[in-house]
């Protein structure tokens, strides 16, 4: 970075220290001339649990307490009520300082009688006070006029922040002062500064008269210090994304182990395959007594005892997840080290080779079809692959679910950019396309829905196979079979797995499964296609004011039938202009560039079918999502591309980058309302509350 960009740089990251200092610290600066009132004396204690009703009758209790001392209080039906009465007047800000328990959430919530309320009403819905959030003790008041009587009750809370008085044990705390109208703190928050730094960055690096509009992808003929500066600045954006997967996978202290006892099964079949076995155990005998099985309503009814999601068949539990996770992490891990491989490392492990095979991808896309596009598409081409929310849920949620997910995306990345790599590469070109089918094939093992994006390879190799006859002909003998055995081989090693387990070479094992409804009867019907293609494409994202603004929205149809679904955050297209260019395949005049259109066409056209066979053959879950977004998000990046192109040609590229600049800003901001959204059993709220609760307080006005 050259002078002006370091002076650039400077100013930046004055001004959002500046910002962070000023605006973001309003509440300081307009009440830095207040003092206070401490009323700590006048505070008056009920250890019973009050009903806002029984608040003026209650018998009320004071602390003797000499200047210095703190008061001891303990409830012990886990809630205390402290009362201030006859204060007579304004009280605009409440400060607690209170001395809790570690990492014991508390709920405050404040009623109050006033000008305008002769009764006790509540102001808000309550806070939680947790100490590793101290800020959070500064509460803002808005009563109706001067207030007669203030209530402040303090009740044990559960995991989700409610109030559990009489359910989490007792309520104990050292109550330091009570002080109303007092200067609310100053509260410099770097992470919030290093936000607004970031943002007022983007915004500069894509000003209209900023050079990298004029950077292209490939560097001049002969500028081997611009390529190397390109590969330099890839090469960190790859780091800069893998160590950002490496702090978002153990965000949630919760997900570092296994979320419950089914989520063990890969570990349990390393220790099946080190004694010789493909089961990881036997069924209860009565199972095989009962009709239906697979009526897992009709067992819990009659409490059989059986274990949810493994597949049950003759007697012994299976494991139908993809068996290439399983012999690529877990079962070495087993043998070299006795111990069992954490999922949430798993899972990580294979979105770090996401990401680098998505450095390639994204990297030989542009290289072979849009050398002449700026290069920091390619950092948005990144954001596109790696960070569509669907594939963001599954990070910040690691489990049994997603490690044969993510592991299908780092094969069917590789796979793609090494059929690519391997059409300009003249002496290693067998060898590519042997590890590029060898990918592909890898995904039957995985996840067998990402097996289709082996038909990706009928537009990639048209000319080598219709024109040129390097293919499929006897002079490409050698190179076809580098692309079909791969294939044959795993296929021949996962049909004798199947075999060797279900009777058959064909049969996976899904339909045996032990979940919430019967697979073996499911059938296929073309309303659940129809329901799955909206809330997995269209659904609109319910939002509402208060944080965390991102709620679950839930699958409701007239489906006259079990629909199985789970509560969903909204559809692909739904949430994510960055997915919109991906419209553009409809567009005639698009099909007459040669730019890998056809590839982008049966990418969008393979992840419509995989949603149709997900939403008929298994139901409408959140984690199915991630089934659709790579082939569309893909195909989005091909699209996104030819679209700055001709945005150059027709003269409106300065419309491009503007939506350009919403779509990214739009996308991270819903990437981030994903992370502190609050949806399932297993989320920042219950697992690291600390960190949930911060992020609340620097969004708090």
């Amino acid at each position: 970075m050259g002078l002006t960009g370091k002076k650039a740089a400077a100013i930046l990251i004055l001004a959002a220290i500046f910002i962070e200092a000023t605006l973001c610290q309003a509440s300081f600066w307009t009440t830095v001339a207040e003092r206070g009132t401490d009323v700590t004396q006048r505070a008056e204690f009920s250890t019973q649990d009050l009903s806002v009703d029984g608040l003026e009758t209650a018998v009320w209790e004071t602390a003797a307490q000499t200047q210095g001392e703190k008061i001891s209080v303990q409830g012990r039906d886990g809630t205390v009520t402290i009362r201030l009465k006859d204060l007579n007047e304004t009280v605009d800000r409440l400060h607690l300082d209170l001395s809790l328990p570690k990492d014991v959430p508390v709920l405050v919530t404040v009623y109050a009688t006033d000008e305008g309320n002769r009764y006790p009403y509540r102001l808000g819905k309550g806070r939680i006070l947790l100490s590793g959030v101290p800020e959070n003790a500064w509460m803002k008041l808005y009563p109706y006029g001067k207030v007669t009587d203030l209530y402040i009750r303090l009740e044990t809370a559960d995991e989700k922040g409610k109030g559990a008085a009489g359910t989490m044990g007792e309520l104990s705390f050292e109550l330091e002062g009570i002080r109303i109208n007092a200067r609310m703190p100053f509260l410099f928050r770097w992470p919030r500064a290093l936000a607004i730094a970031a943002v007022l960055g983007f915004f500069y690096l894509l000003r209209s008269k900023s050079r990298l509009h004029r950077i292209c992808f490939a560097a001049e003929k002969g500028n081997l210090k611009g390529r190397k500066k390109r590969l330099a600045a890839a090469a960190v954006l790859t780091a800069v994304l893998t160590g950002a997967a490496g702090i978002f996978v153990q965000i949630n202290p919760d997900c570092r182990q296994n979320l419950a006892p089914h989520h063990a099964q890969y570990q349990e079949l390393a220790v099946a395959l080190s004694r010789g076995k493909v089961s990881v155990g036997e069924a209860d005998p009565i199972l095989s007594q009962v009709e239906n099985p697979y009526d897992t309503i009709y067992l819990q009814a009659n409490r059989i005892p059986y274990q949810a999601d493994y597949s049950y068949y003759e007697g012994n539990y299976y494991v139908y997840f993809g068996i290439v996770p399983e012999l690529l992490l877990y079962f070495p891990v087993y043998l070299l080290t006795g111990k069992a491989l954490p999922n949430y490392l798993a899972v990580f492990a294979f979105f770090a080779g996401f990401i680098a095979a998505s450095a390639c991808l994204v990297w030989e896309i542009m290289r072979r079809y849009f050398p002449e596009v700026p290069f920091y598409l390619y950092g948005v081409g990144m954001l596109m692959l790696t960070g569509s929310y669907s594939l963001f849920y599954l990070l910040i949620r690691p489990d049994l679910y997603h490690v044969p997910i993510i592991a299908s995306y780092m094969f069917t990345a590789a796979g793609i950019w090494a059929y690519l790599r391997g059409l300009d590469c003249e002496k290693r070109k067998t060898a590519w396309y042997a590890f590029g089918s060898a990918c592909l094939a890898l995904t039957a093992g995985c996840r067998p829905q990402f097996l289709l994006f082996s038909l990706l390879a009928v537009p990639l190799f048209w000319k080598e196979v219709f024109r040129t006859r390097s293919l499929f002909s006897k002079k490409g003998a050698g190179r076809t079979l580098a692309l079909v055995l791969p294939f044959a081989a795993v296929g021949a090693g996962l049909m004798y797995y199947n075999a060797i387990r279900f009777g058959s070479p064909f049969d996976f094992g899904a339909s045996y499964s032990m979940t919430s409804n019967d697979m073996t009867h499911r059938g296929f019907n073309f309303s659940r296609i129809f329901y799955g293609l909206w809330y997995f494409l269209m659904e609109p994202p319910r939002m509402e004011a208060a944080f965390p603004y991102l709620m679950s929205a839930a699958i409701e149809t007239d489906y006259a039938g079990r629909m199985v679904s789970e509560s969903c955050l909204g559809g692909i297209f739904a949430c994510s202009l960055l997915s919109w260019p991906v419209f553009c395949l409809l567009c005639p005049g698009f099909w007459k560039k040669e730019k890998g259109i056809k590839t982008a066409a049966v990418s969008a056209g393979v992840s419509l079918f995989i949603a149709a066979a997900d939403a008929t053959g298994a139901g409408i879950l959140q984690r199915y999502s991630c089934d659709i977004s790579f082939g569309l998000f893909l195909a989005a990046v091909f699209c996104l591309f030819l679209l700055a192109q001709q945005a150059r040609e027709k003269k409106v590229y300065g419309a491009f980058v503007c939506w350009l600049k919403a779509a990214v800003l739009l996308h991270v901001g819903f990437l981030f309302l994903v992370l502190i959204q609050t949806d399932g059993s297993f989320n920042l709220l219950t697992g690291n509350p600390s960190l949930y609760y911060s992020i609340q307080a620097m969004l708090r006005l």
